[in-house]
This record gives C-alpha cells, sequence and structure tokens, in this order.
C-alpha cells in the first residue's frame, strides 16, 4: 500500500476539478533517498536521471484527455467488457462484478495468486482467455450477441479400432 500515492492521485484530482486543466504526478521517493546512479538501460535514462520521472509525466501529460464534463464523458455503461490478466484482482474488477461487466481473464504467468473463481461473477459475466488473441474473438463475441457455448465443442478424443 501506498499511502503517499493515494495523497498525491486525491491532489491531482482535486487540482483537475478545480482548475479545469489535465494535471499529473509523479512517483515522490522516501525522503533521504537519492537518484539511483549507475548504468541504466538508453530508453531508461531521463527517467534515472530524475529523482521525481518527471520526465515521463511531462511527456505524457501533452497526450492526456480532454476534460469534459461528468455527463458527456466516458462511463460505466459504456464499457462492453474488462480484459486482465488471470489472478489479478482490482478495484475496476470488483467495479465490473458490481456493475454486471464482463471480465475476461488471459492466463499468464504473473506473480498475483488470486483466484478469480471466487468472486460472485453474474452468470456469464467471466471468462477465461489463453491468450489475448483469445481474448479479443471473446470481446467481439460478446459484442456481437454470440453465445460461447455455440463455437466451442467438446469432441471427445479419437480412439483407433484395431
Amino acid at each position: 500500500m501506498n499511502p503517499t500515492g493515494g495523497i498525491e492521485a486525491m491532489m491531482t484530482h482535486s487540482v483537475v476539478e478545480l482548475f479545469n486543466k489535465p494535471c499529473a504526478h509523479a512517483p515522490a521517493p522516501p525522503l533521504g533517498d537519492s537518484p539511483h546512479h549507475g548504468v541504466f538501460e538508453p530508453r531508461l535514462a531521463p527517467v534515472a536521471g530524475s529523482i521525481r520521472h518527471i520526465h515521463c509525466v511531462l511527456k505524457g501529460l501533452h497526450k492526456s484527455p480532454r476534460i469534459v464534463a461528468y455527463e458527456q464523458g466516458f462511463n460505466a455503461g459504456d464499457v462492453s467488457c474488462v480484459i486482465i490478466p488471470d489472478g489479478c484482482v482490482g478495484l475496476p474488477v470488483l467495479a465490473c462484478i458490481k456493475q454486471g461487466i464482463p471480465v475476461i481473464a488471459v492466463k499468464n504467468r504473473n506473480i498475483m495468486k488470486n483466484d478469480l473463481d471466487e468472486l460472485d461473477f453474474e452468470h456469464g459475466k467471466f471468462f477465461r482467455a489463453d491468450n489475448y488473441l483469445e481474448a479479443a474473438g471473446i470481446m467481439h463475441m460478446l459484442k456481437e450477441g454470440i453465445a460461447l457455448d455455440t463455437v466451442t465443442r467438446l469432441i471427445s478424443h479419437t480412439r483407433i479400432l484395431k
């Protein structure tokens, strides 16, 4: 848990609401920490050279979304499904469960070990995919209203008779 990061995020959101301007925050290291020194991969050099990683923030801030009123923006009703790495649970997944938004978990080798089967998904709102290409297929089928069991066939193994 990162209480400092949470406070930074709340302040950023407040500045955006008050001044109607894009705003971002950069991670602040604990007091007394100095910037890292040493050999870095060239693409990371600007980040490593800044104690607050401000280069990344400024580089991405010009691409930030336009600020619009809540009614004009992107809301949960606009989300058709969410694709996540298998085993990852966070506020977005819990919000999907609460609002009945389908979740597609992609099998992978990550360190998260949450059992998504234990969560209270509505019937037909949780899917597993072997890779992101399969997840895209599931997403497209959901969009078109195609039931997954109509395209997957349980075919028994072939028995060789002698």
